[in-house]
């Protein structure tokens, strides 16, 4: 019979026409574990699987800050995880150690901070994504990203990816970000919006351009100022006080 749970239409079980065990989506979601979310979106996700799951979460601390007044601060976090397979030819395409990944943070200063995060698989052609990356933040101004992300396996890609947010002034706050693929693709897409700072309402408007699936879209948002954790209050580096937080306006 045919699925389409996650938008890609295959057969059970793949056939030689079909996309390959070991690519299809709904195998790698019973590998990392999506049987064991309460509220998975696949429910027919379910199969025999043994697996072991060991990670670290490691944090290098220093203090910042004038001489009387210094704080505890994260200086470097690191944190690895990795899955052992018992039974590899059944669960992991022959090969025991998999789903290999990092999530590195160094905290250079109080505005940059240098980032990287990576996942593996060891069998053929396996996933291999590498992600570096640098934050620069200017509290309340706004930050700047830029990123580049390396993807090998059955998919071959290196993709830039650039944004900002900026407080451009009291009433006005514009986002912009851009993706590139610095291999034959080219330009991938574009995101921007801008936002106008209320006294009672923020007011978001914005389009994106998705060149890798021909698409545009265009968005509308409006939210009261005076809920305690906004979508639109933070917006990239941008934080937006609530109303009346500095007096009249």
């Amino acid at each position: 019979f045919v699925t389409s749970t996650f938008g890609w239409p295959s057969t059970i079980p793949p056939t030689v026409s079909s996309i390959p065990q070991r690519f299809d989506e709904r195998y790698y979601a019973l590998r990392t574990g999506l049987q064991n979310w309460v509220a998975s979106p696949g429910t027919e996700i379910a199969d025999d699987l043994m697996v072991f799951r060991m990670g670290a979460k490691q944090r290098w601390q220093t203090k910042r800050g004038p001489p009387h007044k210094r704080r505890i601060i994260d200086w470097i976090t690191l944190d690895t995880n990795i899955s052992i397979f018992p039974e590899p030819r059944r669960d992991n395409y022959g090969q025991t150690f998999g789903l290999l990944d990092y999530d590195f943070n160094w905290h250079v200063g109080d505005r940059l901070t240098l980032v990287s995060d990576g996942i593996f698989d060891f069998f053929n052609q396996g996933q291999q994504i590498v992600t570096l990356g640098g934050f620069l933040n200017r509290p309340p101004r706004g930050s700047l990203y830029a990123g580049l992300r390396i993807l090998e396996g059955p998919i071959h890609g290196k993709i830039l990816s650039l944004s900002y947010s900026y407080w451009m002034s009291p009433k006005w706050v514009s986002t912009f970000g851009t993706t590139l693929d610095l291999g034959k693709q080219g330009n991938l897409g574009q995101n921007f919006s801008i936002t106008r700072v209320g006294e009672s309402f923020l007011i978001s408007a914005g389009f994106n351009v998705d060149r890798s699936r021909d698409s545009v879209g265009v968005a509308l948002a409006i939210e009261p100022r005076f809920l305690p954790k906004s979508r639109l209050g933070r917006i990239g580096g941008a934080q937006i006080p609530p109303s009346g937080a500095f007096g009249l306006e």
